[in-house]
């Protein structure tokens, strides 16, 4: 479409953001940020760039048969209940900093995160204080993934958020199964393969949601 004037807002827009990953993309080939950064981020624009590319496409088809193109927004919050036992523990990492869990009285597995049913015995567990337990905020580093693929921003064109370490955390207290994904503090990839022991930090009391980014990340206590 190359009268500007006779374009839709829609195409517009989308030429822009095409424009504004190239430009992006450039800025990050020619950074000097670490390679798995790099690397995540150009594959990050790429993909955008084929996402919005046939959009563009696919509009461009449609309009051609004589259809007028509507852009729309939807926004479409909802909430959910938890449940007795998610509620439970939620409200013990906001207001109590305790990490709970609860433990099958058939075959004594720790269930993590605490659920109404043993996936093993196949029974309930009864909400009674015998059947629930807290785990420790520190634990053991099973595995870690790097994090640097992300969404890119329709209206500008760039990447949005930080690159991350994750973990699987094995937390002390439980057993083989008491395992936590959660954010590691630490980004340099030449310190994470020796992290072995990780301990929580908490938000500030007022800012907590009763939500797991409750818990900040995990910072390094021993490699």
């Amino acid at each position: 479409m190359s009268n500007k004037s006779a374009q839709p807002a829609w195409a517009i827009n989308t030429e822009k953001t095409l424009q504004g990953i190239e430009e992006n993309l450039k800025i990050s080939k020619s950074s000097n940020q670490p390679d798995w950064v790099k690397q995540g981020e150009e594959s990050s624009y790429e993909m955008a760039r084929m996402k919005y590319s046939g959009e563009a496409k696919a509009y461009e088809k449609v309009a051609g048969t004589g259809h007028l193109m509507i852009e729309t927004m939807v926004h479409l919050p909802f909430a959910e209940s938890a449940g007795l036992y998610l509620s439970k523990f939620f409200t013990a990492i906001r207001d109590e900093d305790k990490i709970l869990a609860n433990k099958c009285p058939e075959c004594k597995r720790v269930i993590f995160p605490p659920r109404v049913l043993c996936g093993f015995c196949r029974i309930r567990i009864e909400d009674i204080d015998e059947n629930w337990l807290e785990l420790s905020d520190r634990g053991t580093v099973v595995s870690y993934s790097l994090v640097a693929e992300r969404e890119v921003d329709r209206a500008t064109g760039k990447i949005i958020g930080d690159p991350y370490a994750c973990a699987f955390i094995r937390l002390d207290g439980g057993d083989q199964w008491s395992i936590m994904a959660h954010f590691l503090e630490e980004r340099d990839l030449a310190k994470l393969p020796n992290v072995k022991r990780v301990q929580a930090v908490w938000r500030p009391k007022e800012e907590r949601q009763a939500r797991m980014s409750d818990i900040k990340y995990f910072r390094i206590i021993e490699s």
